[in-house]
């Protein structure tokens, strides 16, 4: 079995939120024991709504945020417990492409020294060789060398975001971590940055975590995807194995949105009734149960285990361990 570059153990994260003075403060479960392996040179991809806990996980990945529990492991040394130096040496491998490219650039530096920053603070390169780095980054993501002394206004947003993954990629890491990296591009951009990344992934190596809402972006980027309800994972597996066959009642719910290409094709839509609950007062039992058309009396008392069936890990009493989609109809569901 391939050893994996990077590995999530039950991370988790809270926050305390104020609620005025006469409150108490209220904890937040942004993220609740996520887990999960990245194998060399292959795309994870985290879905799921607004507020599930896709950026919150993203942030602890890069040590941008240090995880409240849990185990964060790249090359076997756990980061997430190791002293100042190892994580200063984890962040260079460890990379993250943000998914506003002209908020995560200084209007004030030029794109050369934005792409050559990295190296000064993580290198001992001098200014030359560092030079000659962002140059062949420029090259790689398809920038001109006449674009180094430019500022980021001079630029369109599918070039800006060529910056931004250039300076990612500047320091050679193994996994590079994108935050909705195409949802502020025009349409027609969004497919030269996908097919951009997927050529850089097969000439440098690198693995991805790539977060995103549009299932249509990720069935063309992922290898694995996992999906995210209220902070915790609900579906988990091969990409193929969930696109054809969902099994979560969110997964399918979430696969019913997505628009097709062909306007002659037949699908049924899934509408979920009420909204997404509050991170103050979760549900008891099951997250997803005030909204599941197969809800049972034991989704509301107990929490479904993250558990294999049909070749995938799937958090649902009510999902079967056979081949094919779990059935939508709330006859189903009845006890």
């Amino acid at each position: 079995m391939t050893q994996p570059v990077l590995e999530a153990v039950n991370l988790a994260q809270s926050y305390e939120v104020s609620r005025g003075f006469l409150s108490a403060p209220a904890t937040v479960k942004a993220v609740a024991g996520i887990s999960f392996r990245l194998a060399p040179r292959s795309t994870l991809a985290v879905v799921g709504e607004s507020g599930s806990g896709k950026s919150t996980l993203a942030r602890m990945l890069t040590m941008i945020e240090a995880p409240g529990a849990g185990s964060l492991f790249l090359n076997g040394v756990d980061v997430a417990e190791a002293d100042a130096a190892t994580r200063r040496r984890y962040r260079g491998e460890v990379q993250m492409v943000f998914q506003n490219p002209y908020g995560s650039l200084n209007p004030r530096q030029t794109i050369g020294a934005a792409i050559e920053e990295p190296l000064l603070v993580n290198t001992p390169l001098p200014a030359a060789e560092r030079r000659a780095r962002a140059l062949d980054m420029m090259a790689r993501v398809g920038l001109r060398p006449e674009h180094h002394g430019r500022y980021p206004h001079m630029f369109s947003g599918g070039q800006r975001q060529r910056i931004a993954i250039a300076r990612a990629l500047v320091l050679k890491p193994k996994i590079l971590v994108l935050d909705e990296p195409v949802s502020a591009l025009d349409v027609s951009v969004r497919a030269q940055v996908l097919n951009l990344l997927v050529e850089l992934q097969e000439g440098l190596g690198v693995a991805y975590v790539f977060v995103s809402h549009d299932l249509g972006v990720v069935r063309h980027m992922a290898d694995e995807v996992m999906v995210m309800y209220l902070g915790r994972a609900v579906e988990h597996g091969p990409r193929d194995a969930i696109f054809s066959a969902a099994k979560h009642p969110y997964t399918r719910a979430l696969m019913s949105a997505t628009p097709m290409a062909d306007p002659g094709a037949k699908k049924d839509r899934i509408v979920l009734e009420g909204e997404l609950p509050s991170p103050f007062n979760p549900p008891t039992g099951c997250p997803f149960n005030p909204r599941c058309p197969l809800v049972m009396a034991r989704c509301r008392s107990e929490m479904p285990p993250l558990e294999t069936k049909a070749g995938r890990l799937v958090a649902c009493w009510a999902a079967q361990d056979t081949p094919g989609p779990t059935p939508m109809r709330r006859e189903a569901a009845a006890a």
